[in-house]
């Protein structure tokens, strides 16, 4: 087997992995992680992770947090998808190192502004480089190329 094949193999196991953690993965989190569930809310013994987020009119399901599960259980069906023919679907690790990187760079500022949002410097941005890197590193095309 080339090294080609090898890195192709291991772009396609990368895109169930991380395929499978968006979809099961930030599901399960919504219980694991109180304020994940309760956008806005300090459960009572959790570690204090600054400001809570403003509240929500539906007693701390904030919408905001659907609308990123959804956008990123969507792209995790993609991924497991796509990992059968990793080669023709190039698109999804263009779209995942994009989209991470524009995210953890709205975020950043964002973080430094406002005071309720402070934890996502040490939680989203650094999962949204490591994202963008990990794509990066077993990009389909990435070895092998003359």
């Amino acid at each position: 087997m080339t090294d080609q094949e090898i890195h192709l193999r291991q772009s396609a196991s990368l895109m169930r992995i991380l395929g499978w953690l968006l979809v099961v993965g930030l599901l399960l989190l919504l219980f694991v992680y109180p304020p994940g569930f309760m956008w806005g809310a300090q459960p009572e013994g959790f570690p204090n992770i600054g400001p809570a987020h403003p509240p929500s009119p539906y007693d701390g399901l904030h919408p905001y947090l659907y609308m990123l599960l959804a956008m990123y259980v969507a792209y995790g069906v993609l991924l497991i998808r796509g990992a059968r023919d990793p080669r023709r679907n190039v698109a999804l690790f263009d779209f995942g190192i994009l989209s991470s990187v524009l995210h953890a760079l709205v975020m950043i500022p964002q973080s430094l502004y406002y005071p309720n949002e402070h934890a996502h410097l040490w939680s989203d941005v650094p999962v949204l480089v490591a994202m963008a890197v990990v794509l990066w590193v077993w990009y389909p095309e990435r070895k092998g190329q003359a």
